[in-house]
Formats: C-alpha cells, sequence, structure tokens
C-alpha cells in the first residue's frame, strides 16, 4: 500500500511495511522538517501583483510556511491552498496584502499592518479582529498622531488646543492647580484665595444680604 499525505501539511504518511531500511530518510524530509516549516517557517520576499503559493505533497513548499514575510514592493494577492491554515502576515509593502483561497471571504493587510489570519474551512479567510470594547481599560505609550485617522493622546490633544490659542491663552507647565482668569484683555494663571477680586467672602455677602432683606421688610412693614 503507497504512502498517502495529510491534508492540510502534506506530510507523508507512510503505509506499513513500506519504505524498508529508509523510512528514517522518508520521516525526517517528509514529516518532522516539513512540521518545522509549518510551524517557524517563513515566506519572505518582495510583492507586486499577485503571488501563487507553491503546493508539494510530502516535500518543502511554500504555502506550508508559518509566516508570509512581504518585505516590500506595492502589494498584492497571496493565493493559498483551499485547506485549513493559519497565517502570520507581516505586510511591508507600500500597499494593501490579500490573503485568499481563490474562493470565499479575504484576509486584507494593509501597508505596514502585522497580524493573523486563519481559514476554517479551506474556503475563507478571516483576520484576527481589531477589539472596539477595552472595558475601561487605558491605551498607553501610544505615539503622537500623524494621520487625520490616527488616535491622539491627551498630553497632544492639550498641546494642540493651547497651540491653537497661543497668545491668547497662557502655556500650562508649571500651573497645575491654579484657574485660568482674564482682566477682560489677557488670559493668565491664578491661584485660587478669599481675597481674589473674583471671588468674594460668601459669609460677608450672606450678612449683605440678610440684612438688606431685613431693611426691605422692615420698610414694607412700615409702610403697611
Amino acid at each position: 500500500m503507497p504512502s498517502s499525505y495529510s491534508t492540510s501539511f502534506r506530510l507523508n504518511l507512510q503505509a506499513p511495511g513500506e519504505n524498508l531500511n529508509t523510512w528514517g530518510t522518508n520521516l525526517n524530509a517528509g514529516v518532522f522538517q516539513l512540521i518545522e516549516d509549518a510551524l517557524a517557517g517563513a515566506v519572505s520576499q518582495a510583492l507586486s501583483g499577485s503571488l501563487i503559493l507553491t503546493s508539494v505533497n510530502g516535500a518543502t513548499d511554500q504555502a506550508r510556511c508559518m509566516a508570509l514575510n512581504i518585505t516590500g514592493g506595492t502589494g498584492g494577492t497571496i493565493t493559498v491552498p483551499g485547506v485549513r491554515k493559519l497565517y502570520f502576515v507581516r505586510n511591508a509593502a507600500s500597499g494593501a496584502v490579500i490573503v485568499t483561497t481563490g474562493a470565499g471571504a479575504t484576509a486584507s493587510f494593509a501597508a505596514g499592518e502585522v497580524g493573523f489570519c486563519y481559514s476554517p474551512d479551506g474556503v475563507n479567510f478571516y483576520r484576527t479582529s481589531t477589539p472596539t470594547d477595552f472595558g475601561g481599560a487605558r491605551l498607553q505609550n501610544v505615539g503622537s498622531p500623524t494621520a487625520n485617522t490616527d488616535s491622539a493622546t491627551k498630553g497632544y490633544v492639550d498641546g494642540v488646543a493651547f497651540a491653537m490659542a497661543a497668545g491668547s491663552l497662557p502655556g500650562q507647565p508649571g500651573n497645575a492647580g491654579r484657574f485660568l482668569t482674564t482682566n477682560g484683555t489677557t488670559a493668565s494663571w491664578g491661584d485660587v484665595t478669599v481675597t481674589t477680586s473674583q471671588i468674594t467672602d460668601y459669609a460677608s455677602d450672606q450678612a449683605a444680604k440678610a440684612a438688606a432683606a431685613t431693611k426691605l421688610a422692615v420698610a414694607f412693614a412700615a409702610a403697611l
């Protein structure tokens, strides 16, 4: 009975009693080396257009490799065999790289993206999803935005807001805990104190109002 091959990785499945005295060589080249390729192998090349990955039973090929390392080019489409498979994709091309079986859904990686895609049925490819609900967690160590669709840090937004009002608003460094005030012409930072002209003494103000109310009441009673 001749050897057969596994579906996804195309490994050499030797029949009992076959390859007498040579099975070790076949096992090393047709199974163990190919498993290593499937777990850690990479297809590394530039891509500008279309690429159909090679697929060979029981021997080294491109489609079996774990990683698709696109090192440059303008991007394009990579067609892979229609079997269940997980790929790690790095796109260093200037355009998008699309992974497809030639049918069904495709997985697209924009220029500069790195990620995984998976075909559960040998037809459709799906990318690892980008989370949209962070459950209150904060994104930290984010770089300064360069494109209109980039996220922005608090420091960047604060800096831009004050820079846009340069000459009208004072700078922030060294003014933590102070409040923004104006004399009608120029804005500045001030300290919150009871002697500040914008803040009156609450107790005195309430006493003055109470006295005024009493006078009003007495005058009203006298007029009756």
